[in-house]
């Protein structure tokens, strides 16, 4: 099918898929419904173990601005970059298998992204909570419409990104891919993924804009599932991402900046928090000895112990609450009130409402 393609497309829009069989076909159809007279539809299934991978594979037979490619691993990053392979798009557009688009408004934000010259465009996104009557509760995570006019303003004012959670992941943004090529970049879990991605494309970045306009409807999620290995790697992981966010503001010679230090330790404080209900949690089968072992590691490092005792303002119940025996390094008390905290709220109860669910 690819042979046949002769044009350019303006965008590509990429959808990680795993497992989505019922939500899939509302993800197709609302790329398809854009009204877009250029474009082209990257799905790359991550062995899914339902009938995902059978119903794009049977819409890509009969349209071909979609591709259905397969992987083998159910790694996002390794998904992503099969994706990146692939692609032909001016810009691209990264969407999962549970997410769909508003209406015309990608339309709108390529429109908006072409007419000020960007080299990054973020658009309001609407996290759909479901509620306890069958209905949805929405809430948007959005900025007013903005081009920021120099390099310098938009590193001064990314910290308020970062504390949205809207600069974690690759969800909810137009990146031009003749940059992502030639910056060499490609999604490693050694390199944070999604974060570590984000982290390179806009260290020396010119042109960033905020369309305010919602864009897209990602469903909101618990930290998903982690296999025994994930869990032992979450300490090391949750290190390798706080040091990324360090280094990118020591590379903007903000490090001495006290508010965006401010949220950039609290959502390291987000992450370890989450991470610990998660070790916590009934869905972690490993042994007793082994989560206290996982706990000891992800209170213990030096950059939580920092972090909790010059954190001013924690932004969520459970991280304020979690503070006390990060502080204290009481290991019984932290994996007792995370235990709680996870049967009473769930798994992402340590974190904000935003993109950044994920461990």
């Amino acid at each position: 099918m690819a042979s046949m393609r002769v044009r350019t497309p303006l965008v590509s829009v990429v959808v990680r898929l795993r497992n989505n069989a019922e939500s899939i076909q509302r993800a197709l159809e609302s790329v398809l419904a854009q009204g877009l007279d250029s474009f082209e539809v990257i799905v790359v299934d991550c062995d899914s173990r339902d009938r995902s991978a059978d119903i794009v594979d049977k819409l890509a037979e009969r349209d071909i601005r979609v591709d259905s490619l397969h992987s083998d691993s159910t790694s996002s990053s390794a998904a992503y970059n099969l994706a990146l392979a692939h692609a032909r798009g001016t810009y691209i557009t990264f969407i999962d298998g549970a997410s769909w688009f508003a209406p015309h408004a990608l339309g709108d934000a390529l429109d908006f992204m072409q007419d000020s010259y960007l080299d990054l465009l973020l658009f309001g996104i609407s996290v759909d909570s479901p509620k306890v009557d069958g209905g949805i509760f929405s809430t948007e995570l959005s900025e007013p419409t903005h081009v920021f006019v120099s390099q310098h303003e938009f590193r001064s004012n990314a910290w308020r990104l970062f504390e949205a959670g809207q600069m974690a992941v690759v969800s909810g943004k137009l990146f031009v891919r003749s940059r992502v090529e030639r910056l060499g970049l490609r999604f490693s879990e050694i390199s944070c993924g999604e974060q570590g991605f984000m982290a390179r494309y806009v260290r020396d970045i010119e042109r960033v804009g905020v369309f305010g306009a919602v864009t897209v409807h990602v469903p909101s999620a618990a930290t998903p599932e982690l296999g025994q290995g994930d869990y032992a790697t979450l300490p090391s992981r949750c290190d390798r991402h706080f040091e990324l966010m360090l280094d990118l503001y020591h590379h903007w010679g903000l490090d001495g900046d006290p508010v965006s230090m401010d949220v950039i330790r609290n959502r390291y404080l987000e992450r370890v928090v989450a991470c610990i209900g998660a070790v916590c949690s009934p869905a972690c089968d490993l042994p007793p000895e082994e989560k206290h072992r996982i706990v000891v590691d992800l209170i213990g490092s030096e950059h939580v112990r920092l972090a909790a005792s010059v954190t001013k303002k924690p932004r969520s119940m459970m991280v304020s609450a979690m503070s006390i025996p990060i502080k204290a390094q009481n290991v019984k008390l932290a994996m007792g009130g995370a235990a709680v905290m996870t049967r009473l709220f769930g798994a992402d109860a340590g974190l904000p409402l935003s993109l950044d669910r994920r461990a």
